[in-house]
């Protein structure tokens, strides 16, 4: 019973719209055609400036697949059209493998008017780099003030219902719930896998939220760069040259502070886009971020 209203907040309750001007965000799923039809959490992030599209899209947030892509498009005022297609990773949590295709979303929505169109439903595309067709489905968005709402009327009706235990009421948090679709959070053994043009990169290392003396050490290519440092909300900025195709960074708690397990926050800026995560590990765990030069 709890895994199904679990899915159900997940499927059609989603979180997040911009607050900046001209910025929206919209979360839901992509359902996939295939023998078995496959369900993934999608979510988009645009800014519309004169008709030009721009922003990102997340795929699977809050798994072990978490793929980050940017996406440009137009929007049409007049027609009430709106298109949109991926273009190319920013960063992926799923196992990098030298043949697997990319799979870009493209789809096109109308009537869509920026502001007052609350919820997409529509037909998508992905695309090869190639130009190949790889997939095809469904999408489904809505966004943050039609979610909030929802969510809320949602967790009432749980808390007031006498067939469900205490126990499982108490597991519902509607903050936690919206933050998971939110974070990106480095986990144990876990690879974030980032591309980038860049010649180097920024890391900035602080604790996000109550300083609780967390402690984390940082090797890049296996050498210490860090050494069991103690964050605090002021960042700890540490440039890394990326010489190489590829360029490790680990990070390994070395305790989990007065609140476990060590949570810091760890910002990646290489000019063109920042990655912002936060390390959820216990003592002596490791998770690791891979810079790949874009070719």
């Amino acid at each position: 019973m709890f895994r199904n209203i679990l899915f159900y907040l997940w499927v059609f309750l989603v979180c997040s719209f911009g607050h900046a001007q001209n910025q929206y965000e919209y979360v839901g799923a992509i359902i996939v055609e295939d023998t078995l039809p496959r369900a993934y959490p999608y979510k988009i992030n645009l800014i519309e400036v004169g008709g030009a599209v721009t922003g990102y899209a997340i795929t699977n947030i809050g798994t072990v697949f978490e793929t980050k892509n940017t996406i440009f498009g137009d929007y049409d005022a007049e027609r009430k059209e709106l298109k949109i297609s991926e273009a190319e990773m920013i960063y992926t949590k799923a196992p990098i493998k030298e043949d697997e295709i990319s799979c870009f979303v493209n789809f096109s929505i109308r009537p869509f008017v920026f502001g007052k169109t609350k919820r997409v439903k529509g037909r998508f595309i992905g695309m090869s780099l190639s130009s190949e067709k790889c997939a095809e489905g469904d999408i489904f968005l809505t966004s943050f003030d039609k979610v909030e709402a929802r969510m809320s009327k949602a967790v009432k009706k749980i808390n007031r219902s006498k067939r469900i235990a205490d126990s499982i009421k108490k597991k519902i948090n509607p903050l936690k719930m919206m933050d998971s679709l939110t974070m990106n959070v480095l986990r144990k053994d876990q690879i974030l896998s980032v591309f980038s043009s860049s010649e180097s990169v920024k890391l900035m290392i602080y604790d996000g939220g109550k300083e609780d003396g967390d402690k984390i050490t940082i090797y890049v290519n296996d050498k210490i760069v860090l050494n069991k440092y103690e964050a605090n909300n002021t960042k700890k900025v540490i440039s890394v040259d990326l010489i190489d195709d590829k360029t490790s960074i680990a990070f390994r708690a070395n305790n989990e502070g007065l609140i476990a397990p060590n949570t810091i926050v760890v910002e990646v800026d290489d000019k063109n886009n920042n990655i912002r995560a936060l390390s959820n590990l216990k003592t002596n765990e490791t998770t690791q971020i891979d810079i790949l030069k874009r070719k």
